[in-house]
């Protein structure tokens, strides 16, 4: 049986980390856990089906771009730039329990479909397909342990950092077929 939804994906996440904190406290192997949160930015592959990746893919073959349910939930998305600057603050500091490495800027898929839209200054329309019924509303990270501990905070925001993702995905079209998986 085929499980449709994220529990066997998070369940893996969970079982790696104990695993990871068990090897630590048995061995005394320095090791750390990092939880990422929507990374995007130049290097994505264009047909990796995230949203951020569809979204500019879409955009720039006019084509429309799909939002799962109404639009109305929440992400956030960290521009890889930040994520590593984090990520190499947490290796050089002591600190062995999980530390959330993401941007907590939140956006709605909506408000993102239209920050891209006007980035790739696309004409294309939304496409609206039902939500799948084990997708969260919202998935925001709590940074407040990089901030304090490791004096972390992103510094790129979306659109910003959108802007800096497109001319990546323009070079990407230009050599590739990159339509988005959809397996």
């Amino acid at each position: 049986v085929v499980n449709d939804n994220n529990t066997d994906w998070i369940d893996a996440k969970r079982f790696a980390e104990a695993m990871t904190m068990a090897y630590h406290r048995s061995h005394g192997v320095d090791t750390r856990i990092v939880r990422i949160f929507n990374t995007y930015g130049p290097r994505m592959r264009p047909g990796d089906g995230r949203v951020i990746s569809n979204f500019i893919v879409q955009a720039m073959r006019g084509d429309p771009l799909t939002i799962y349910g109404d639009g109305s939930q929440t992400r956030s998305f960290c521009y890889v730039d930040d994520e590593v600057e984090g990520i190499y603050r947490l290796f050089h500091a002591d600190r062995t329990d999980p530390i959330n490495i993401g941007n907590p800027d939140e956006f709605t898929i909506s408000e993102l479909a239209q920050t891209i839209l006007e980035e790739t200054e696309s004409s294309s329309g939304i496409k609206t397909l039902p939500l799948p019924e084990d997708d969260p509303k919202v998935r925001q990270p709590d940074i407040m342990i990089a901030s304090e501990i490791l004096g972390w905070q992103p510094a790129i925001g979306l659109r910003e950092g959108i802007r800096r993702t497109i001319p990546f995905f323009k070079e990407q079209l230009e050599l590739y077929d990159a339509r988005p998986r959809t397996i």
